[in-house]
């Protein structure tokens, strides 16, 4: 079963000029994890004109945990009860995350992602 909702997302660094990071896909009350976001993050259904944002960093974690039907974004070190959740990466590739490991050093990580998707010829 693939996700039926698309979000377009967009980053800024300083919440005035925005970049479209492109879009994501997730389930009904599925949270997004980003890796590597801007200052501020915006976001809003494909289908909606309103963007709700702007959301300002909250800490020095390494992904941003946005609760889309709520309007949060979190910085986070990302735990076991984040695996399976879909990680949006600032070139607009999305893959569903497998593990996350972070260093003894507590400033680097490892992880890994599953991307899924079909060929554009099958789409026809």
């Amino acid at each position: 079963m693939n996700p039926d909702l698309a979000w377009i997302v967009e980053s800024s660094r300083d919440g005035e000029k925005w970049r479209t990071m492109g879009k994501a896909w997730t389930y009904p009350n599925e949270p997004l994890l980003v890796h590597g976001a801007s200052q501020y993050l915006r976001f809003r259904p494909v289908d909606s004109k309103e963007w709700i944002g702007p959301l300002e960093r909250t800490g020095n974690e390494c992904m941003a945990l946005l609760d889309l039907d709520k309007g949060i974004r979190i910085e986070i070190w990302p735990g076991e009860e984040h695996v399976g959740l879909p990680v949006f990466l600032p070139g607009g590739e999305a893959g569903r995350l497998l593990r996350f490991e972070r260093g003894n050093d507590g400033h680097s990580w490892t992880y890994a992602l599953e991307f899924t998707g079909e060929h554009p010829a099958a789409l026809r």
